[in-house]
């Protein structure tokens, strides 16, 4: 008769998520479980250095902000995220460490694949949620859409569908032309 184990109640955090193998897997630990994802295809890549580029050339050549791709933010002690792009404000630069972003983001974009979107549009959301993350961009390369989540101080607003552009709430004067994108 096969045994089952009982499942940990451990929840894990970040010396837990740095001591697991760099083997070229992306890992994210969402609630204190740690969450596997294959890497990005193309498609995904291609919006994502696009996307960096546009914020990059709007947000960090001026000087208004970071911009990364890829790096860990630490929104809590069982939440260790990866978005696919990050923009950190001036004001919370001291957030930034060498490994990762102690906290939340201002803005985090997530870029939906086929194997993440069911992920990114429901726990994660609710991860980024629940830290108060000010931003939080779902990219839909297929449907060509931003839909544009930004907190109100206790949760997110009803999210507004972008097509044609996108401005940053946390950066009003900054405009990122979506066709530049696709």
């Amino acid at each position: 008769m096969p045994t089952t184990m009982p499942a940990s109640t451990t929840k894990l955090g970040w010396q837990e998520y740095r001591a697991l193998p760099d083997d070229g897997l992306r890992r994210e630990i969402l609630d204190g479980e740690v969450v596997v994802t294959p890497s990005a295809g193309s498609p995904h890549q291609g919006i994502q250095i696009a996307l960096a580029f546009e914020l990059f050339r709007s947000i960090q050549r001026p000087r208004r902000g970071r911009v990364f791709t890829d790096l860990d933010c630490q929104l809590g002690p069982h939440d260790i995220v990866r978005p696919d792009v990050l923009v950190v404000l001036p004001e919370h630069a001291h957030c930034i460490l060498k490994a990762k972003v102690h906290g939340t983001p201002d803005l985090a974009v997530e870029i939906l694949s086929p194997s993440t979107a069911r992920r990114d549009r429901t726990r994660k959301l609710r991860r980024y949620e629940a830290a108060g993350t000010p931003e939080l961009w779902l990219v839909d390369g297929a449907t060509r859409t931003v839909l544009q989540f930004v907190h109100d101080g206790t949760t997110f607003r009803t999210p507004v569908e972008r097509r044609r552009s996108v401005r940053p709430a946390v950066l009003p004067g900054v405009v990122i032309p979506l066709r530049a994108i696709w």
